[in-house]
């Protein structure tokens, strides 16, 4: 190797060192400012989140009270209409009392002619 091509091997080593030098801090930044714009995008995403499952919350809470308020309801009307029947089957118990003291009668009628 001549002296000529171990200057300008030693002049190529030094510009490129010098343009990394300069080049440096810009990759550095660029790479801060792209990890600072992903992380601002997982709080975005978080805070949807967040976001969310307050709203979640909320429309459970409400469904939870729906929930109790019509099994109140429905216990309710059971209760309502189990008394509806009991009077009903009562009234039907009488009933068939006074047809069987009316077929009685009847027969006893027809027997006294």
């Amino acid at each position: 190797m001549t002296t000529a091509d171990k200057i300008a091997a030693n002049t190529t080593i030094l510009v490129m060192s010098r343009i990394a030098m300069l080049l440096t801090p810009a990759l550095l930044s660029a790479m801060a400012f792209l990890f600072w714009l992903y992380l601002d995008g997982i709080s975005a995403d978080a805070s949807a989140a967040v976001s969310t499952a307050n709203k979640l919350e909320t429309r459970v809470t409400v469904l939870e009270g729906n929930e109790a308020i019509g099994r109140q309801d429905r216990i309710r009307y059971q209760d309502q209409v189990l008394a509806q029947l009991i009077k009903l089957t009562d009234k039907v118990d009488s009933q068939a009392g006074q047809i069987a003291a009316l077929t009685a009668t009847i027969e006893a009628l027809k027997g006294a002619r």
